[in-house]
Formats: structure tokens, sequence, C-alpha cells
């Protein structure tokens, strides 16, 4: 096994948090994106669903509403989470 001087590591753990940030920014976006589209677009057809008897239909798309609600709320708290924990090492790092 190979090991990482302390300087490389402390390196690579700051470009992780940096890259990760990043990702779940996009993250957001994607799934807040999705969520208006579900919104704006599915509304008719969900009401169509409805007002045909289609039952399984209509339950499908509440479905996938629930899906990315739950997928945004998760991203959300993922983001609040790591925000935390770079506050949590700047203040870390200023104490030392």
């Amino acid at each position: 096994m190979i090991r990482i001087p302390h300087m490389e590591e402390e390196t690579m753990k700051g470009e992780f948090m940096w890259d990760m940030g990043g990702a779940l920014d996009t993250m957001r976006l994607i799934a807040e994106g999705a969520v208006v589209l579900f919104e704006e677009d599915t509304s008719p057809i969900t009401k169509l669903a409805r007002d045909n008897g289609e039952l399984v239909a209509g339950a499908a798309f509440n479905t996938i509403g629930e899906a990315l609600y739950s997928l945004r709320t998760l991203i959300r708290d993922l983001q609040k989470a790591h925000t935390k924990e770079v506050e949590r090492q700047l203040s870390e790092d200023d104490d030392q």
C-alpha cells in the first residue's frame, strides 16, 4: 500500500470537497428543472388521465412526482451538510 504524504492527503480532501460542492450544485439544478418541467408539463396529462378513469396512469404520474420531490429534498439536505462540513473545516484551519 502506498502512503500519501499528509500535505497531499489534505490537498486531495480539499479538491474532493470542492468537486463535491460543484456536483451537488449541478444535481440541484437538474432536480429543480425536472420538478418544474414535471409540474408544468404533466399537469394536463394527469388531469386527462383522471378524467378518463385511467387511475393507473394518474398514480404513475404521482409516483414520478413524489420521486422528483424526494430527490430534490435529498440533494438540498446534502448541500446543507456539505456546507456545514466545509465551514467546520475552514474553522478548524483558522484555529491552527
